[in-house]
């Protein structure tokens, strides 16, 4: 059982929730353990934070674990190059550590290849010289020195006790990256890309160089191979079968792996003749066709050949067409879930027209900005990104839109078109710390409030310094208003409701879930009534510390409508947002719009919501919607109406402007 030595508890500065929070190693190509490579314990050296997810900040840990024996679940090869994130089995479900590599200790194998004589001696000292040697064989390990593993230069020695059946047990002086067994495994086949290989182990892993001249001792692996044997230590190598016999190379190279699978080609996809060659050589386009694949290669490798994060983990196939023989991969084509469109795009930023997503032109690059194009197809790909299919200068392709943006959609289906643009500006905001007990606190430790029966109440005038809201004492009654900008609310004591203003009028009453506490130290507000009051958002980042703020957002009108048939007004605005991770496990107060008249809301059942403008099913469980639609309509009797259109974030008013509207 895993003993806690602490509970580690962190206040941050609000800045840490407004951003994607990441932890500073990310978890990358993990695997389960495998005896050497990847451990199946570990010894914690030193008091060592532990934490829920793989890729929580590393100064919000869940607690802490004293030095023991843990076992582990999976990790990255490289653990032993530097730092690494585990995952552990732990009394509380699988963790994740991320220990210093001298910070641990691991057992040696039990067996280990000898690839060359080996000296032996009494101790793990070479004074005096050795007492004996051992030509190269599999031999068994009794002992190792601590941390045996550990080095900054792989060449560099450790001591290994090894067992012989004449002198006993004796220390050998092995270099790490040889301290290790030659396993033979079922054949594989993998692609390497012009890396070097020896006929010799003890060359492959860099040491007595053979010759320039003697190229029977060196090749250079180019092209698919299949892998026979491995040599596992905290390091790798591979044997691979070449045509002139066995050879071994420090890479693991591409796995490429038999597979029989049917892949529906809907949308435009380019056959491609060799996908380890650029640029590409293609040699049909493939469009409402099915193809059997027979072998697939799974792009995991960052930059350098792979430049697009887009085809990251995606599968490359090779298939079997009525076009020939070549490879396809579905996210390099036309994506096949794009949605038709009709929308007129106002580019501000510079874009590369890309013809397909993230895949550009062979020929000259076409730049887009300060200009207006017709887009008609929208995509999202499995990062988050939304693409726009658009032609300009007699070209078709795909241009990619940031987020937030500073570009501007406008959709021509729509009757009177789109008429608001919504984006959002920096927010204000505090960060909550449950501190222990019954406390909260801001991250500077000035406490904000308290939870009572597993409720929070924070101190109001204190949450709207935080905001930013202006604070006033009410003369005619004891009570207190809450103002920024145009918008304001007032409290007062005794009473279940709040009074909402705008440009000082007041607007409506709303009925709270609990009555104010007011007390000496101020008025405290429960946390559901202060996030409707004062329009937060909450993002959650561990059990003991949340965040709060209060998104502002500008407001660009286009053309509003000044005459409606059929008695209906409708008015749609495009809302683009920035949304992290933290705000989804939390809770986003979302923007709401509203048509009213004479004070008339007419209830929740005209409030427009946010819609995500998604496209298709390729996107990532991760990613976050950036573009929002709202449409909100309401019906109008003969004649000519004010009607005040008005933004919301709970009960905050973001915007408000009223127009004529004539109704026929």
């Amino acid at each position: 059982m895993l003993l806690a030595a602490a509970l580690v508890l962190s206040a941050l500065s609000f800045g840490a929730y407004a951003a994607k929070t990441q932890a500073s190693t990310s978890i990358y190509a993990t695997d389960a353990p495998d005896g050497l490579r990847i451990p199946g314990t570990i010894e914690l050296l030193a008091d060592t934070p532990y934490y829920a997810n793989a890729d929580d900040p590393d100064n919000k840990p869940e607690g802490v674990f004293a030095p023991q024996t843990v076992k582990v679940l999976s990790t990255q090869g490289s653990w032993s190059r530097g730092f690494a994130t585990w995952q552990i089995e732990t009394q509380f479900g699988p963790r994740w550590i991320r220990p210093k590599p001298w910070e641990i200790d691991i057992d040696p194998p039990e067996r280990i290849t000898l690839l060359e004589e080996t000296p032996l001696y009494k101790s793990r000292s070479e004074r005096g010289g050795p007492v004996a040697s051992l030509s190269p064989q599999e031999v068994q390990v009794t002992a190792a020195e601590k941390q045996w593993f550990y080095t900054n230069d792989p060449g560099s020695k450790a001591w290994i006790q090894v067992h012989t059946t004449w002198l006993g047990d004796l220390w050998a002086h092995i270099p790490v990256d040889r301290i290790g067994t030659v396993q033979k495994m079922a054949p594989r086949k993998a692609h390497f890309e012009g890396y070097e290989a020896f006929t010799d182990l003890g060359s492959a892993l860099g040491k007595a160089m053979p010759p320039d001249n003697d190229p029977a001792a060196r090749k250079l692996l180019k092209g698919d191979y299949t892998i026979v044997a491995e040599f596992t230590t905290v390091y790798a190598g591979v044997q691979v079968q070449t045509d002139s016999g066995p050879a071994w190379a420090e890479s693991v190279g591409i796995p490429v792996l038999d597979t029989n699978e049917t892949l529906t080609l809907s949308a435009e996809t380019p056959l491609i003749d060799d996908i380890w060659q650029r640029p590409f050589t293609e040699l049909a386009l493939l469009h409402g066709e099915k193809v059997t694949a027979f072998e697939k290669v799974t792009v995991t490798v960052w930059g350098g050949r792979w430049v697009n994060p887009l085809w990251n983990g995606s599968a490359w196939y090779h298939v079997r067409t009525s076009k020939g023989t070549g490879w396809v991969n579905p996210l390099y084509g036309e994506p096949a879930s794009a949605e038709a469109v009709h929308w007129r795009a106002e580019l501000k930023e510079q874009h590369e027209l890309m013809r397909y997503p993230g895949v550009p032109f062979d020929t000259s690059t076409l730049l887009l900005r300060q200009q207006a194009v017709e887009a008609t197809a929208v995509w999202d790909d499995p990062y988050g990104s939304k693409w726009l299919k658009v032609s300009a200068d007699g070209r078709s392709g795909w241009i990619q839109l940031w987020s937030p943006s500073q570009d501007r959609l406008w959709d021509e289906d729509v009757a009177a078109g789109t008429a608001l643009q919504i984006s959002m500006n920096a927010p204000n905001g505090a960060g909550i710390v449950r501190s222990g007990g019954d406390e909260l606190r801001l991250y500077n430790e000035e406490k904000i409030g308290y939870t009572e029966n597993g409720t929070d109440y924070l101190e109001a005038l204190k949450l709207a310094k935080q905001l930013q809201f202006k604070t006033e004492t009410v003369s005619y009654a004891d009570a207190v208003m809450f103002r920024q900008g145009d918008y304001a609310f007032m409290l007062e004591n005794g009473f279940k409701n709040a009074i909402i203003y705008w440009h000082g009028t007041v607007q409506k009453s709303v009925t709270l879930t609990e009555h104010p506490r007011r007390t000496e130290a101020g008025w405290y507000l429960n946390l559901s009534d202060a996030r409707a009051l004062f329009g937060l958002t909450q993002t959650v980042s561990s059990s003991s510390l949340y965040g709060l703020y209060a998104k502002d957002y500008k407001v660009e009108p286009g053309k509003l409508p000044a005459a409606v048939k059929n008695g209906r007004l409708e008015v749609q605005a495009f809302l683009y947002d920035q949304i992290s991770p933290a705000e989804r496990s939390g809770g986003r107060m979302p923007v709401l719009l509203s048509l009213e008249e004479n004070g008339d809301h007419g209830g929740d059942s005209l409030v427009a919501k946010e819609e995500p403008v998604f496209s298709g099913t390729d996107r990532g469980p991760d990613a976050m919607p950036s573009l929002f639609r709202l449409t909100a309509s309401r019906e109008l009797s003969r004649g000519t109406h004010q009607v005040d259109l008005v933004l919301r974030v709970g009960e905050r008013i973001v915007w408000k402007q009223t127009i004529s509207v004539s109704a026929e």
